[in-house]
């Protein structure tokens, strides 16, 4: 005798529709304190490099250039010019 059951995959697309682009930004608008550091850094010096970010914060240039994408993406901040001889611009909210 041969049984059969019939198993509904439904549930794997509800809860994959509920995980979405915002997983892991739960600031409501806030920044986190290394980005508002960041933020009060390039404001005394518009010339400010990575590296120099980096050492003043205490954390890796990969970490400070994930933050400044994310600052910039957000309009926090804005480069002015080009890399070598440009500047940041920090926006007012």
């Amino acid at each position: 005798m041969k049984s059969v059951a019939t198993i509904s995959f439904n549930w794997i697309n509800v809860v994959g529709n509920k995980v979405g682009d915002k997983v892991g930004d739960k600031t409501d608008g806030r920044l986190m304190p290394n980005r508002t550091r960041m933020i009060s850094e390039i404001r005394n010096n518009p010339n400010i490099t990575s590296s120099q970010l980096a050492s003043i914060l205490g954390i890796s240039t990969t970490a400070v250039e994930k933050n400044i994408r994310y600052l910039k993406d957000n309009g926090c901040i804005e480069r002015i010019g080009l890399r070598k001889n440009g500047y940041w611009d920090v926006k007012e909210r």
